[in-house]
């Protein structure tokens, strides 16, 4: 396992750029999404009555929230852009997965260059198909489970002892869903090779210990670090702050691409076998 993430790390340093371009994508996201948070909240906060309010001019203030509601201008508004900003991650996704495949297999081959922006152009076809099949898989479930979630949640009021069976189930999927996307990802590494899909999967469900611990100390080594920049950054207000949360951005392309070039290099160990 230590091989392998050792051989992963080794790899950013090739995919460095993919680094950076991953953190302005992650950096820029948020950006929008400050915006459209604050192009609401500031609104209903400038006509929240002042001085301090009387009951009177309380009631009035969520008596015109309901009647804006109500006409759904201001809610379809909002709700299209965020539908709008949805699709648009749904597109980027694939692209950017796809360059990152492309770009590991040419740096296996020994080659160096900018080869993300062409696999976005050779591989985005299937890639946007795994993409799809895998938002199927994962919310296939959700019909089945959320009612099954939802009378346990309701008595969790009353007796908190009912939150372990949610919790459960919950964690049931969490795996459920970390099992599909890394099956998936293995499969996504020899459709872009060229190899075939099936021997992906076999080859993934016999590494599948490896794998496991890979996501795991990667994975976990990642969300200390970003827990230790948000409390960080919380402690630090400020300037300082500030940094550190956009750092959490960087941190976060890091460690991601990590763990996909580690289990690239299982991948690969396990395909030169065959």
């Amino acid at each position: 396992m230590r091989t392998f993430a050792g051989q992963g790390w080794a790899s950013l340093k090739d995919q460095f750029y993919v680094i950076i371009l991953l953190f302005i994508y992650r950096l820029l996201w948020g950006y929008c999404l400050y915006r459209l948070v604050k192009s609401v909240v500031i609104p209903l906060l400038m006509r929240f009555p002042d001085p301090a309010p009387s009951e009177l001019s309380r009631l009035l203030y969520f008596f015109e929230g309901e009647m804006a509601l109500e006409g759904g201008g201001i809610l379809n508004h909002y709700v299209w852009v965020l539908l709008g900003l949805l699709v648009l991650r749904m597109m980027l996704t694939p692209l950017i997965r796809a360059g990152i495949y492309y770009n590991l297999h040419r740096e296996a081959e020994g080659e160096r260059g900018l080869f993300w922006f062409q696999g976005m152009r050779r591989f985005w076809k299937p890639v946007t198909l795994f993409y799809l099949l895998e938002l199927i898989l994962l919310l296939a479930p959700a019909g089945w489970l959320l009612p099954k979630m939802l009378q346990p949640l309701m008595l969790a009021v009353r007796d908190p002892a009912a939150l372990l069976e949610p919790a459960l189930w919950l964690a049931a999927w969490v795996f459920y869903a970390w099992l599909i996307r890394l099956i998936l990802l293995y499969m996504q590494f020899s459709r872009t090779s060229g190899n075939g899909i099936l021997q992906a999967v076999l080859l993934c469900l016999r590494h599948f210990g490896k794998a496991m611990s890979l996501s795991l100390l990667i994975g976990g080594s990642g969300a200390l670090m970003l827990l230790l920049l948000s409390g960080l950054s919380l402690w630090w207000a400020g300037l300082a702050g500030l940094i550190l949360h956009q750092a959490s951005y960087f941190v976060q392309s890091l460690f991601q691409l990590w763990g996909i070039t580690s289990q690239y290099q299982v991948w690969k160990a396990g395909s030169r076998q065959h």
